[in-house]
């Protein structure tokens, strides 16, 4: 798996996956790194296309 693959976003970015379940120390640091890379690390973007969720969404909003 690598670092920019989509499930690495999913299950094991330490920031996503605690900012998903509402962490407020990791949401913070998830918005600033949302806006600073216009949506997103790139295992963020792959999450997306992947899965048609944004790195803060959680997959069953879709």
């Amino acid at each position: 798996m690598k670092i920019t693959d989509a499930d690495f976003c999913e299950n094991h970015c330490p920031v996503c996956t605690n900012a998903r379940k509402g962490h407020p120390l990791a949401r913070v640091l998830q918005k600033i790194e949302m806006i600073v890379t216009f949506g997103g690390c790139p295992a963020g973007r792959a999450r997306k296309k992947k899965y048609g969720v944004a790195p803060n969404e959680s997959l069953s909003s879709r």
